[in-house]
């Protein structure tokens, strides 16, 4: 009875941790700070601005997702519908973004915001990376 019962517990521990958005949050926010060399001030006025800028962004890409795995039918009317709102959401996001980078300069300087959109690129490059490392892909065989 007890061996059945430590199976289950045991099972879960080979299994992967789950994402927590909280601790990504928090990673990204000490490599950004660090990578731009922000101090705790140019840090404490960027980063609210800096989320809220990502979160109106991420609502634009879940309604591209959705556009994107929906089902629109087979009319070339309903795919062109679908490509022109696909492209009008990029032209959101980009719109987002310069508003945002706009009261992020009056925050803190231009340099130091270029340096953060450089810094999150290189964040994520390396999260990729860590995520490959850990989950290497078997390479197909030469013939």
């Amino acid at each position: 009875m007890v061996l059945l019962l430590a199976l289950p517990a045991q099972a879960q521990d080979n299994k992967r941790p789950r994402f927590n958005p909280e601790e990504f949050k928090a990673r990204m926010e000490t490599y950004i700070a660090q990578k731009a060399e922000l101090s705790p001030a140019e840090s404490e006025k960027v980063f609210p601005i800096y989320h809220e800028m990502k979160a109106k962004q991420r609502d634009l890409m879940q309604q591209e997702y959705k556009l994107k795995r929906n089902s629109i039918g087979d009319s070339e009317k309903a795919h062109q519908e679908a490509l022109l709102k696909i492209v009008k959401l990029h032209k959101e996001a980009a719109d987002i973004e310069e508003t945002y980078y706009k009261k992020m300069f009056k925050a803190i300087s231009a340099k130091k915001v270029y340096a953060i959109m450089r810094a999150e690129d290189a964040f994520h490059r390396e999260m990729l990376q860590r995520a490959n490392n850990n989950n290497p892909r078997p390479r197909p065989k030469r013939q």
